[in-house]
Parts: structure tokens; C-alpha cells; sequence
């Protein structure tokens, strides 16, 4: 009886200890984020707050031309399960070196890599649902070619009228930050 109360007893301090390293750990990436979000704020060379759309035509218009013209590299996942990537924009395009055809139906997956901040990644969209507003995070993403870059990732709810006012999608803005100087 008491040897099984023992091994309950050292299975809870295990948990605890486990729970314990991963809030602190959280707690860590959110730091190091938060010096390298306010680097990059404070670099005037940087545009690090992007306006983010609400509704699904917003993030990703009908329209080619508006399409092209967003500076802002841009892709929509669902909601649900596995965030399946559902469109993008030329700028996305050209930073990460896919095309819109080939993400279609794919996971975000394909951009992360040894050096992605997976924790922090789940953090933050852990954020994005219980919050429900936009969420800012700092990760290296891989480019088709391997290649790699660090990014400011800002996801956004989208919301659908016809469905209530319920998030259905969400968009994700990334930024190369690579280039950020220390003052």
C-alpha cells in the first residue's frame, strides 16, 4: 500500500516538474520574442505593425491586381484541424518561393524547419484562439530553395458574417526581420 502510494506521489512531482519546465520555457521564448518584437519596432527601417484583414475577401481579393499590389506577405489557413493553407498573396510568393498552386490544401508545416520556434508557435496561436485578436510571434521559416529567415508572424482571426461573426479562418503575415540591428 505504501509503495504504491510512493510511485503515485513521484508520478505527480514528475507531472509537476514536466508542467513546470514548460511554462518556463514558454515564459523564456516569450521574453526572447519580446526583445527581438521591440528591436524590430524600434528599427525605422522596418514596417512591423501591418494592418490585418478581418474578412476572407479582405485577406485575399477576387481581384489579381489587388492581389499583386499587397506589400504585405499574406497566406490564409482554416480553422480547423491541421490549418490547411487555403491562398495567398504575390508578396508571400516571393518571399517564401512557392506558388499559391503548389500551398493550396498543405499544411504551414512546409515552411519550418530545425530552427522554427515550434513552441512558441503553438503558444501563439494557443493565444490567437483563447483571445481571439491578433497574436505576434518571432520565427525561422525555410523558403522553398532551404534557405532560411528569420520573421515577425503576425496571425489574425478572420471572421465570416454569414456564419455569426465566427472565426473560420485565420491570416498570417509574415515579415522578414532578418536584417534587424540592435541599438
Amino acid at each position: 500500500m505504501v509503495a504504491a502510494v510512493n510511485q503515485e506521489e513521484k508520478a505527480a512531482r514528475w507531472q509537476l516538474r514536466r508542467r513546470l519546465r514548460k511554462i518556463f520555457r514558454i515564459r523564456r521564448i516569450r521574453k526572447e520574442d519580446a526583445k527581438i518584437l521591440q528591436e524590430a519596432d524600434d528599427d525605422a527601417t522596418l514596417e512591423t505593425q501591418s494592418l490585418l484583414p478581418r474578412t476572407l475577401s479582405d485577406a485575399l481579393p477576387e481581384d489579381p491586381e489587388a492581389r499583386a499590389n499587397d506589400t504585405r506577405a499574406m497566406v490564409v489557413t482554416e480553422c480547423t484541424g491541421t490549418f490547411n493553407m487555403i491562398g495567398c498573396n504575390k508578396a508571400w510568393e516571393n518571399l517564401c518561393g512557392y506558388a499559391e498552386s503548389e500551398i493550396v490544401g498543405k499544411d504551414s508545416s512546409i515552411l519550418q524547419g530545425p530552427e522554427s520556434n515550434n513552441v512558441g508557435l503553438r503558444d501563439a496561436v494557443q493565444r490567437l484562439f483563447e483571445e481571439e485578436k491578433p497574436v505576434r510571434c518571432v520565427t525561422t521559416n525555410y523558403r522553398k530553395d532551404g534557405s532560411k529567415f528569420t520573421n515577425l508572424l503576425t496571425l489574425g482571426p478572420i471572421y465570416d458574417a454569414t456564419k455569426g461573426g465566427k472565426m473560420t479562418h485565420v491570416v498570417a503575415i509574415l515579415k522578414d526581420i532578418g536584417k534587424v540591428s540592435s541599438k
